[in-house]
């Protein structure tokens, strides 16, 4: 989903902003592509796909929009929650404890999804409503 929000956002000028969630693919776009998009990225710090959603790719976009002279862009690392971390339910699981026994990710966290919708929720006002 975040890879394809970035690549679409840099592919469409129909799409004003992007708000990714743990993934980047930075083969779909180039920075200059999102040079004048807003970014309200989220990832996990204990995100174990490595060039993809771990806070070492979260850093490559942030230097990367901050290259390309966005500045109205953010990346948050989100800290003790892993890939998936908004997901509030384990499903196709029977736990959270089976999801990361059998994938790896973190429990869902509710006081960190909430913040990541907050933030989230104030960015597309911003830019969507009040088009800024």
């Amino acid at each position: 989903g975040g890879a394809l929000a970035l690549g679409g956002a840099a592919a469409s000028k129909d799409i004003r902003c992007a708000v990714p969630f743990y993934g980047v693919n930075f083969e779909l776009f180039t920075p200059e592509q999102l040079a004048s998009k807003p970014v309200c990225a989220h990832f996990g710090e204990a995100d174990a796909m490595a060039g993809f959603a771990d806070p070492g790719a979260a850093r490559k976009l942030e230097d990367m929009l901050r290259k390309a002279g966005n500045t109205q862009s953010s990346v948050t690392v989100h800290p003790k929650v892993g890939h998936a971390f908004m997901n509030d339910s384990p499903a196709p699981f029977a736990s959270f404890d089976e999801r990361q026994q059998k994938l790896g990710f973190p429990p869902y966290d509710e006081r960190t999804a909430q913040a990541a919708w907050s933030t989230t929720l104030s960015f597309l006002t911003k830019h969507l409503i009040f088009g800024s």
